[in-house]
């Protein structure tokens, strides 16, 4: 009776856990932010499975965070960096993280699907609910959402993106790739439509880039479901259908390449040499593009040059320090662009790479490679990829938009953890 009690304790705690960790990370209750809830299955380790505990197994599960601290203290000392409160805690936080995944990645794993489905279920009704109480308007718009001017869930539409490319990509694949499901789940359906519309009205260029390059990945291998290729190409044709009508979305995407390609041109050119800083910057203003695309295009470079300065990287969570040490020695159209993304640049690429140099690069390659052996992609694959590839379009951190749990949700597929997790 108590065991029973302890497993659906633990349970509840993992569903509450793991939902608030990949969908309510943008919701800050004062200085609580409820991905914290991950934490919770903590409790139930501690306090009822504490002696059922293999501590050998322990180690294993907390290799890869105390190879990053590690990692961390060496170059902390290397390079004299200050270790602050917000380090600890960051520290703290991804042991945890990994130790409640660990312990309950089989739960995790067999109760996704659920999850996701609660998520759109909710979401869904509490969006229409407070669309229509609050009387606001429908916002198309790739800079000014809806989700910006009303700060519901999500604080901008870009952020709502990261999550709901991916659970738009679930859903395709669990409802066109076997046709007994929409039969079979109707209801479930008709919620996955309500989802799918309101993605659409609450567009950006994160989403509309997104949905078109995830489901351009997907295509190469169902290229065999005609069924699957027909709702893709949909998807993929309205995507640019929008990009193409609106200038905001135009600027942020397509329509930066020329600018982009203009702006190079520019700071490789020799005239460059004989001008002084004003004419410079007076220069500068007609190469000018959206600053979302400049934000991102910075971010890269700073990598860059921290790259071929620390191959190494600067250590866990210390992209800021990079961003402070190399801002000023890159060339802007917008001086704005220096406020923005500080902490951990505008994608994940920058920042793994960053702070962890050759290994971050390892790390990309490792979900590259997990991408091309996959010779049946199903539901599951594909929106642990999406998740992990929509932040490297637009990163918002590790504990941020499930990130760190795709990761680790992707790496215990790999053979030679399977192997051993199987085995203990």
């Amino acid at each position: 009776m108590i065991n029973d009690f302890n497993k659906n304790l633990n349970l509840i705690f993992v569903y509450i856990g793991v939902f608030s960790f990949f969908f309510l990370w943008d919701i800050n209750l004062g200085i609580f932010n409820l991905r914290y809830l991950i934490v919770l299955p903590i409790f139930t380790l501690i306090f009822y499975s504490f002696k059922e505990i293999n501590f050998k197994n322990i180690i294993f599960y907390i290799f890869f965070p105390l190879l990053i601290t590690f990692h961390f203290l060496i170059l902390s000392y290397y390079f004299k960096y200050e270790i602050n409160l917000r380090d600890y805690f960051g520290l703290i936080f991804l042991f945890i993280t990994f130790i409640v995944f660990f312990f309950n990645r089989n739960i995790i794993k067999a109760n996704l699907d659920k999850i996701l489905n609660l998520f759109i279920v909710f979401f869904s009704i509490s969006f229409l609910i407070y669309f229509i109480l609050s009387e606001t308007s429908i916002v198309l718009n790739c800079y000014d959402g809806w989700f910006f001017r009303n700060q519901f869930v999500y604080i901008e539409n870009s952020h709502f993106a990261i999550i709901s490319v991916p659970i738009i990509n679930y859903y395709l694949i669990k409802f066109f790739d076997n046709q007994n499901q929409i039969k079979n789940n109707k209801i479930l359906f008709l919620f996955f439509v309500i989802f799918l519309i309101i993605s659409f009205i609450n567009f950006s260029t994160t989403f509309l880039v997104g949905l078109i390059l995830t489901n351009l990945f997907i295509l190469i291998k169902k290229y065999k479901n005609l069924k699957f290729i027909v709702v893709s190409f949909f998807l993929i044709f309205s995507s640019l259908l929008i990009i193409l009508n609106y200038k905001q979305c135009t600027d942020r995407s397509l329509g930066s390449l020329k600018k982009i390609k203009e702006f190079y041109e520019f700071k490789k050119s020799s005239i460059i040499e004989n001008m002084v800083e004003t004419e410079i910057k007076e220069k500068l203003i007609k190469y000018r593009f959206s600053m979302s695309v400049e934000t991102f295009i910075v971010s890269l470079e700073i990598t860059n040059k921290s790259f071929f300065d620390k191959p190494f990287g600067v250590g866990f969570n210390k992209y800021y320090l990079s961003h402070k040490e190399y801002i000023d020695q890159i060339m802007k159209t917008d001086d704005q662009v220096k406020k923005n993304n500080i902490y951990d640049g505008s994608t994940n690429i920058s920042k793994l790479i960053t702070e962890f140099g050759l290994f971050g690069i390892l790390l990309l390659l490792m979900v590259f490679f997990y991408y091309l052996k996959i010779k049946k992609i199903n539901n599951t694959n594909i929106f642990i990829l999406s998740l992990i590839f929509m932040q490297l379009l637009r990163g918002v951190g590790y504990f941020n938009g499930g990130f760190l749990l795709a990761i680790m949700l992707l790496f215990s597929e790999f053979n030679i953890f399977k192997k051993y997790l199987i085995k203990n």
